[in-house]
């Protein structure tokens, strides 16, 4: 089995979701427990340097954390989160191992599954840096994102809500009622839920005539097929 690093706590609560995931799809195959790192680092570091747009002193904390995966002797390592992709082509380049992105595995399977048009739910910069459409530009999907006012929305019960594993039913609504907006102004085919936060308040059972991508669970298998390789 190939050695993994994965760098968590950039979301606390999607970070126990990757670890208990990947420890259960590992042992369905294998039958016994995987054996992996995991660097947390500090979620408000990481917010405050995409707020700022300061991105090179994101990949310089990036890389610093991803070094102790290196050091550890990992062969590939992954960021249990969507925001710090933002960085992800320049990061990619500056570590000695390689990192599998959440954005190009949930572009990969949209286009398996024949889809044209999504929207795309995360964090306000998520929403709005570009680092979705223009990888979804590569696999020929347009990535359509609410209006300002259901961006803020979003972001806010993500940051003072989702973050916490606090879920109320009057947020959960709310959301629906924005992917129902989306579908009948845009005739969107799909919804990425473009924070490992968001499967906690929304899943495929909530839509009946949109296919919502799960980009944690999608990262997850991305992950899990890396380590049973060969």
């Amino acid at each position: 089995m190939k050695k993994f690093g994965l760098i968590g706590g950039i979301g606390p609560e999607s970070t126990i979701e990757y670890y208990l995931q990947i420890i259960k799809k590992v042992k369905e195959v294998t039958g016994s427990n995987p054996d992996f790192l995991i660097k947390s680092i500090d979620v408000n570091l990481v917010l405050a340097y995409v707020a700022e747009k300061r991105f090179k002193d994101l990949i310089v904390f990036l890389k610093e954390k991803i070094s102790v995966l290196e050091e550890a002797k990992m062969e590939f390592a992954a960021m249990a989160s969507n925001t710090p992709h933002i960085v992800y082509d320049e990061l990619n380049e500056e570590v000695s191992i390689p990192l599998i992105s959440i954005v190009e595995e949930t572009c990969k399977v949209i286009e398996i599954n024949s889809l044209k048009k999504v929207a795309l739910f995360g964090t306000m910069s998520t929403m709005t840096n570009g680092f979705y459409q223009e990888k979804g530009e590569k696999y020929g999907i347009e990535i359509i994102i609410p209006s300002q006012d259901q961006m803020e929305y979003i972001h806010n019960k993500y940051m003072k809500e989702l973050l916490f594993r606090d879920i109320k039913l009057a947020t959960k609504k709310e959301l629906m009622h924005i992917v129902n907006d989306l579908y009948e102004k845009h005739a969107i085919e799909g919804l990425i839920l473009g924070g490992t936060e968001i499967p906690l308040i929304l899943n495929q059972d909530d839509f009946k005539n949109i296919q919502v991508m799960d980009t944690t669970k999608i990262h997850v298998d991305a992950i899990v097929t890396m380590m049973l390789s060969e």
